[in-house]
């Protein structure tokens, strides 16, 4: 019928991807319904109504931060990192390099060092009008530039670029935490700089409140046997809970957030160990210390979506302090990747699935 679109076909006319026209039909900016078969379909008056008052995406952003590194200082910034602010980071001297990162799923974070020199300057200035990056901050950084971090237009930051790197970076995430970007700081845990894009991305995943599964649950006492831990789990951290995906050797679904050693883990972004809890100030009034729990000792390596935003972790708990061999580490560190590989599928499941109904 001239009248009905199949998404696809909406998808088309509108000049998006199909992927998108599904979202817009899920979320009501598009009006539809199924077949008897099962396939969706859309009135053309609905995509033209639409087409004349367009919706207007956020763009999608992946938990990176892309540094630009002046000449001779890759290795430092890769030592030093960005830590508390919950992005993976990616550094390169190459312009070639940079740009092949930039043509991807923008950053939410981009530091161009040295920026004063002529082809940083044109790379600056085409980020600045692309709209990809409306979402991206974008860090202006150059010996000439004012000791103090200074924001610029809706999305950018002038900063001095210190001969010291570690100095540079310091700056820079103290800026952007105390720019309050991210999400309110809690009173009794931190949280990353990227907090509110986190927690979206842990509702986006659809897995809190999820039913059991058998492969994260082999996973989970996969973990536990491969530390000798009576205690295992696959957390997910919401705004106010950590709510367990799986586990081995602890009764209950889930714990208040402040309870959640993973917090730690989202902090380093990185896999972490926490060798005596008993002797972590921070952790003196968690509940868990005391009776009758008595938890004592704490790793956990992230699990990431397929943005790199951390949703929970793959952990294990011992009740007396203790350290992890280097065979036990890279093990924790394979389980979550494995994880996180699990979930990277699901979506691509998904996304498979609905491209299929849509036909």
């Amino acid at each position: 019928m001239k009248d009905v679109l199949t998404t696809a076909k909406a998808a088309e006319l509108l000049g998006v991807s199909t992927r998108t026209a599904q979202l817009w039909v899920e979320n009501g900016q598009l009006p539809s319904w199924k077949t008897p078969g099962g396939h969706r379909r859309i009135p053309r008056q609905a995509v033209l109504d639409l087409i004349e008052n367009p919706v207007h995406e956020e763009p999608v952003v992946r938990a990176h931060a892309i540094i630009f590194a002046g000449e001779g200082r890759a290795d430092q910034w890769r030592q030093v990192g960005l830590p508390a602010l919950g992005l993976l980071v990616d550094v390169s001297e190459d312009m070639e390099t940079i740009r092949a990162w930039l043509a991807t799923i923008p950053p939410m974070l981009v530091i161009v060092e040295s920026a004063d020199q002529d082809d940083r300057k044109k790379l600056l200035s085409s980020l600045e009008r692309d709209v990809r990056f409306s979402k991206t901050i974008v860090i202006n950084s150059a010996t000439r530039n004012a000791a103090e971090p200074v924001k610029v237009g809706a999305n950018g930051v002038r900063t001095k670029m210190q001969s010291d790197v570690p100095a540079s970076a310091t700056a820079i995430v103290e800026f952007l935490l105390e720019d309050g970007r991210g999400a309110t700081q809690p009173t009794s845990f931190r949280t990353p700089w990227n907090e509110d894009a986190r927690l979206r991305a842990v509702t986006q995943s659809a897995l809190v409140g999820s039913e059991p599964e058998l492969g994260f649950d082999r996973l989970v006492r996969l973990a536990a046997h491969a530390t000798n831990a009576p205690i295992a789990m696959f957390t997910l951290i919401t705004e106010t809970e950590q709510w367990f995906k799986s586990r081995v050797g602890f009764d209950g679904v889930s714990t208040p957030r402040d309870w959640a050693f993973c917090n730690e883990t989202l902090i380093a972004n990185e896999f972490t160990v926490l060798e005596d809890l008993s002797k972590r100030g921070s952790l003196a009034e968690n509940p868990t210390l005391s009776e009758p729990y008595g938890f004592r000792f704490y790793a956990g390596a992230p699990v990431r979506d397929p943005l790199g935003f951390i949703l929970g972790s793959i952990c294990v708990i011992d009740v007396v302090p203790r350290t992890l061999s280097g065979a036990e580490r890279e093990a924790m560190t394979t389980i979550a990747d494995a994880a996180s590989n699990m979930i990277r599928t699901r979506v691509l499941e998904h996304e498979l699935q609905d491209l299929q109904g849509s036909r």
